[in-house]
């Protein structure tokens, strides 16, 4: 046997095929189809089993979702409620570069659990997860994580989608810690539909175009059928330049004028670094005589263009300079251009095959492959603070070069003091910004499942094998080398770097480069699994037993480009180097990682109708995991009806979820985020610099982090308890309550919590005695530095090196809220109306602070630490950041003859924004955001055939997005802002 069929041979399944069993053992089974609560059977393994009505689940059918006029996954999940935000959309991924997930990806967290805390399905079992993974917030900074790519399952061909609410761990594998999302595709369809639909943007330059074709065709009497799905999607882009909106990162001008924040620099969020710098020369400025006129007191001077106010001395003719201290020339990322949006060509192709086989079994294969092309442009780059470059003295555009050079300033401006040879200078405050950075990211994924069912004796079973393979091939152009840009800038020739040009002929072209990341992820499974309906009688009925086994295999390999893993070295002036500093300008130094493990799963479910209106579900499952042990987790729910208009439900469930296998298997990993030094801004406060003109409190920091085997696995236990309420046969009223309560939450204690905990110990000292925290490793301070912090009454600190910190198990998560549905149906005025409400209201989000989160915790509480220091990741964590306290959605879709239209709406409730909080505990408040869409539709006679005409509207009343102190002055994460968009979409039916 060879080792891709051995690696087959594996783990995993859950299997639904139930729907249509659900309809067989029941004589009322069109009322069962109108009532959302019944069809829904993601909960249960057991074929036709009763519990199902029984189990909180929310179902989205193919008409609630093609009213909402989604084209991609990720749109989808932002529109139903469970799910929270969306930490791997474009929008705000601009700061993650090549560390971030790229291209087509849309990512899954119910519950705003955390993405990873999902477990996804596609007709019932397991998908892959996506090939990139990037880092996510938990506790106090970035940890990695990674989900399954919401835009590889077309929306266009589901026939519905089902969120199972409650833990289900022990039903479908011990990582379903938040919930369940499965998507059940058509799978055994007869005919041929095409049907194409095209979008306008109003405002906006941006089309799209979708075509989509459902064929299907039964042979042999019967026996055989096989259908395909086949679904392209070309998307325009989205620029900063197309809406006033976004065309300027500076968003102070869309602050009232009463607001608290009016006049601060909270939301000016274009930068120092731009093509005209900040130099610092090296050797003293004090002895080379350029002492406040060339320079300030610490030798540094400020460039600008020529013609700019503040210009003191002329370098060429196009740079001006002046002593530092005027204001840097600052760099609008959004008016250089640079997208919420990129530009996407998307394919999509499902192949089912079932067969009846002539001894009763059935067999049945799917065939899937997706594919999809980026093209994204970024802002240019720049140096991060730790790794500075210089421009040697000889390089030929030096301005204190040697003399001789052409481009020395004359001795009437920079005096006879300066050295012959010249002077290096330090680059500071500087951006590559002659060329944008332009990211190709293609992806592909594919599955392969065939299996068999049939009966055996009193036994039902069913077996399957699969396997799948997520790739992701990213490529950055106009990257810029260290290596080559340093050898640039000590170039005594005309082809040298020219840093004193403002980006004109700076011959840069030497020193770009293209940065390559390739990822890939596979999953193999096999399960099997028998039923028997009837081991033994009960009072209410026959019980039922699900007995099966499954396994499965998970890989990853994350192969970056040989500048980021320590092939090619760069190492700067004060000798940093691998692994510490990168050779690409504005990318943290990542090493290629890679891992795999193994996951053996025996499970049992049992379905006891102990009463005629009582019955139970009994669920084990015991996994076992070749990198970080076992676990055994159970289920227990109920469903319990008094009467025919009331059933009460709950269930409670343990769930056990290893860390990804990023968090075990990565090596030494630094880093760079900006982030706040928090002692630094104290000694600023309280020592005389309130404006921080001396002291540069928030800068690129470094962080260090490694993976560890030692971390232990999360457990949780969920729990929930609610009830239907069914009056008649045309309203259903939900109402769950359900909790979640998670051990062992792994997370990083955070950079800028580090750097609380160094002011705590400070201030527990004096000027004179350093008691610090040893996780921040900082420089000597320096004489302005000694001299601010002295005045403020804290041992004096200097800039940061960088900060250790390490993945670990953190305190307890806990999440506690209740779900609402209504759902109603009825003839009116001779045609059918249906209509839906579904809300999710979360009560509870904590992160309990532990060890040395408590100490920063208990320092606010006491008034040692300003409120308006933000604890990140800790303590009470509703409402903060994009966790809304609620979000709902609602349909009302009416249908008489031929002509139909629907009115969908969404709402995302508000929320904060912890960096803005001020010093006196104001918080600034992001208001909720309603949208609506709006469709209306013909079905008329083509020839023989039908066919049906759409015309829709999304974002009827043209919403737009709130203000927030993000990259396009709005919370991506958690809002659009698109705008209203229009579309028409044609569908014969052949």
């Amino acid at each position: 046997m060879n080792k891709k069929f051995t690696y087959s041979t594996l783990a995993l399944a859950m299997t639904i095929a139930l729907n249509a069993q659900a309809q067989e053992q029941d004589d009322n089974a069109q009322k069962k189809e109108k009532d959302v609560e019944k069809i829904s059977v993601v909960g249960t393994q057991i074929r036709g089993g009763q519990v199902s009505e029984a189990l909180a689940v929310s179902v989205f059918d193919e008409n609630f979702i093609a009213d909402l006029g989604v084209d991609s996954g990720d749109e989808l999940m932002d529109l139903i409620p469970e799910n929270g935000q969306n930490f791997f959309n474009e929008a705000e991924n601009i700061a993650g570069g090549v560390n971030a997930a790229r291209g087509d990806i849309g990512a899954f967290n119910l519950r705003n659990l955390g993405t990873g805390n999902t477990l996804v399905l596609l007709n019932g079992r397991r998908l892959v997860n996506a090939a990139s993974y990037q880092t996510e917030e938990v506790g106090g900074s970035f940890v990695p994580v990674n989900s399954v790519n919401s835009n590889t399952i077309p929306v266009g061909g589901l026939k519905r989608l089902e969120v199972l609410r409650d833990g289900a761990s022990a039903i479908y594998g011990a990582d379903a810690v938040a919930g369940v999302v499965n998507h059940v595709l058509k799978n055994d369809f007869e005919g041929l539909n095409i049907s194409y639909k095209y979008s306008d943007f109003g405002d906006l330059p941006r089309n799209d175009h979708t075509i989509t074709v459902d064929f299907g065709q039964s042979f042999n009497d019967g026996k055989t059928n096989v259908s395909a799905f086949f679904n392209h999607y070309d998307r325009g882009r989205v620029s900063s330049l197309d809406d006033p909106r976004w065309s300027s990162s500076d968003f102070r001008d869309r602050i009232p004028e009463d607001s608290p924040w009016a006049g601060s620099t909270a939301f000016r969020n274009d930068s120092v670094n731009s093509l005209f710098g900040q130099f610092d020369a090296v050797a003293s400025a004090a002895s080379s005589g350029i002492r406040d006129f060339i320079t300030d007191r610490s030798g540094e001077f400020e460039t600008y263009p020529i013609g700019d106010s503040r210009c003191e001395f002329t370098i060429n003719e196009t740079t001006c300079g002046a002593p530092d201290g005027q204001g840097a020339y600052r760099f609008d990322f959004n008016a250089a251009g640079r997208d919420l949006v990129s530009e996407l060509q998307r394919t999509n192709l499902f192949v089912f095959i079932n067969h009846e086989l002539e001894n009763g079994m059935e067999s049945f294969s799917e065939i899937s492959y997706y594919t999809s092309d980026t093209n994204l442009i970024r802002h240019p780059s720049a140096s991060f603070s730790t790794s500075k470059l210089r421009v040697a003295a000889e390089n030929y555009y030096n301005p204190l070069g040697p003399v001789g050079s052409p481009n020395r300033l004359p001795d009437s401006i920079i005096g006879p003091d300066v050295p012959e040879g010249g002077m290096d200078l330090i680059i500071d405050n500087y951006r590559f910004a002659e060329f944008p950075r332009i990211v190709d990211n293609e992806g592909t994924t594919y599955r392969f499942l065939t299996g068999l069912r049939g009966f055996y004796d009193e036994w039902d079973w069913e077996s399957a094998v699969s396997y799948s393979k997520a790739t992701r091939d990213d490529i950055t152009r106009n990257r810029v080398s260290n290596t080559l840009m340093q050898e640039a800038l000590n170039d005594p020739t005309p082809a040298a770097y020219n840093p004193f040009s403002g980006g004109v002929n700076s011959n840069i072209e030497r020193a770009l480069i293209d940065v390559t990341r390739l990822a890939e992820t596979t999953l193999t499974t096999f399960d099997f699994k028998a039923f028997r309906g009837d081991l033994f009688e009960l009072p209410g009925g026959d019980a039922g037993v699900l007995l099966g086994i499954d396994w499965r295999r998970e890989t990853f390999e994350d192969d970056r480009d040989p500048r980021l893993d320590g092939t090619i070295v760069f190492t700067d002036w004060e000798g940093d180097t691998y692994p510490y500093v990168s050779d690409v300008v504005n990318s943290s130094p990542t090493p290629d990682n890679s891992g795999s493990r193994n996951v053996t799963a025996l499970y049992a479910e049992f379905q006891l109708p102990l009463l005629e209106n009582l019955d139970v579900q009994l669920a084990s499952r015991y996994e076992d995991f070749s990198d970080v042990g076992s676990t055994f987790v159970n289920k227990l729910a109920f469903g319990y009806r008094p009467s025919d208009m009331f059933l009460l439900r709950g269930s409670i469930s343990e769930a056990f979820r290893a860390p990804n296998l990023v968090t075990i298997n990565e090596e030494i990993v630094a880093r760079n985020n900006q982030r706040t030094d928090w002692t630094c801004v104290y000694a600023a406060e309280n020592g005389g610099d309130p404006g921080q003109d001396i002291l540069d409190c928030r800068n690129s920091t470094q962080r260090i982090a490694e993976g560890s085997k030692d971390l232990e696995p999360e457990e949780s236990v969920n729990t929930s308890l609610g009830f239907s309420f069914t009056p008649n046969d045309n309203i259903t009223i939900t109402v769950d309550y359900w909790s979640i309560e998670k051990e062992n939450t792994i997370g990083l204690f955070g950079e800028e919590n580090h750097t609380l905990l160094d002011l705590v110990t400070r201030l527990q000292g004096s000027v004179d005695n350093c008691d610090t925290n040893p996780a921040v490793n900082r420089q000597a301070p320096d004489d302005d530095q000694i001299a601010v912090y002295t005045a403020a009454g804290l041992c004096p600190a200097g800039d940061i090196a960088f900060i250790n910190d390490r993945y670990m198990n953190l305190d307890n998560r806990t999440l506690e809220g209740v779900d609402l549905g209504f759902y109603f149906n009825a003839e009116l005025f001779g045609g059918d109306l249906d209509a839906s409400f579904n809300m999710a209201k979360l009560d509870t989000f904590e992160q309990d602070a532990g060890g040395d989160a408590q100490v920063l915790v208990d320092a606010v509480e006491s008034g040692v630490l300003p409120p308006s220091y933000p604890i990140e990741g800790f303590a009470d964590l509703i409402n903060k950041d994009g966790n809304q306290d609620y979000r709902y959605n609602f349909r009302v879709a009416y249908r008489k003859g031929d002509w139909g239209g629907s009115i969908t709406g969404n709402k995302v409730s508000g929320f904060y924004q912890s960096s803005l909080t001020l010093d006196d505990g104001t918080r600034y408040m992001i208001p909720s955001v309603n949208t609506y869409n709006a469709t209306l539709d013909y079905r008329f006679d083509l020839g023989d055939n039908r066919a049906r005409i759409r015309f829709g509207i999304r974002n009827l009343t043209d919403k737009r997005a709130p203000l927030a102190d993000r990259y396009f002055g709005y919370f991506a994460d958690a809002h659009r802002d698109i705008g209203r968009n229009y579309y028409v979409s044609f569908k014969a039916f052949l």
